[in-house]
């Protein structure tokens, strides 16, 4: 199980060219994949799997992993990741170079491991199920969040104009979003998704 040294360069080609089912990257620092996104869309138009885990920071998100993680495919890691990690098809690993005079020196160590790639993949897919876990948790917050604000506005007595407003929407969004909140309470009339709100103690 001898490793090969490669830089970036051959890594996008060998990526593209050599992926056949899945590809599983662990990113750090997200702006330091070392990929092109028309190599996510080269593989993607295949119907190969792509999912990455990044790690959360106060930097706002680039490409590649910017579009990615709009289209849930790429989610904040939930742990800290020390290193950049790259499994192709389970069979074959891309590792920063272990050369402690030449740190970051952008070049990787591939290896060709089954037992490997397949013991860190089923790792990493350990972290993707809890990172998935997290963002629909997330969503399912915001979307409460963003009922209790419709139904207080609601409550107060207010007009779709008047509510609108003080939610900095266009009084078309707030009746949309009013519509979509009632569909989620199962709620006929705004007073029924009152009621249903109540009981769930949004109000």
């Amino acid at each position: 199980m001898l490793g090969v040294d490669i830089n970036t360069v051959l890594l996008a080609a060998e990526v593209s060219d050599l992926t056949r089912a899945e590809l599983l990257i662990v990113a750090p620092v997200p702006a330091q994949v070392p990929l092109p996104t028309e190599v996510f869309d080269e593989l993607r138009g295949r119907d190969v799997k792509v999912r990455v885990l990044f790690g959360s920071g106060t930097q706002p998100l680039t490409d590649p992993v910017a579009t990615l993680a709009r289209e849930g495919i790429a989610l904040p890691a939930p742990l800290a990741l020390p290193h950049f990690l790259l499994v192709r098809d389970r069979t074959a690993v891309y590792l920063p170079q272990q050369d402690p005079g030449r740190p970051g020196n952008g070049r990787l160590t591939r290896v060709h491991s089954v037992v490997m790639g397949d013991s860190l993949a089923t790792a990493w897919g350990l972290m993707w199920d809890t990172a998935s876990r997290r963002a629909r948790h997330a969503r399912t917050a915001a979307t409460v969040d963003d009922g209790e604000e419709l139904i207080r506005a609601l409550s107060d007595g207010l007009t779709d104009d008047q509510a609108a407003a003080t939610l900095h929407m266009s009084r078309r969004t707030f009746a949309r979003r009013a519509s979509e909140m009632m569909h989620r309470l199962h709620a006929r009339t705004r007073f029924q998704a009152g009621v249903h709100a109540a009981r769930r103690g949004w109000v």
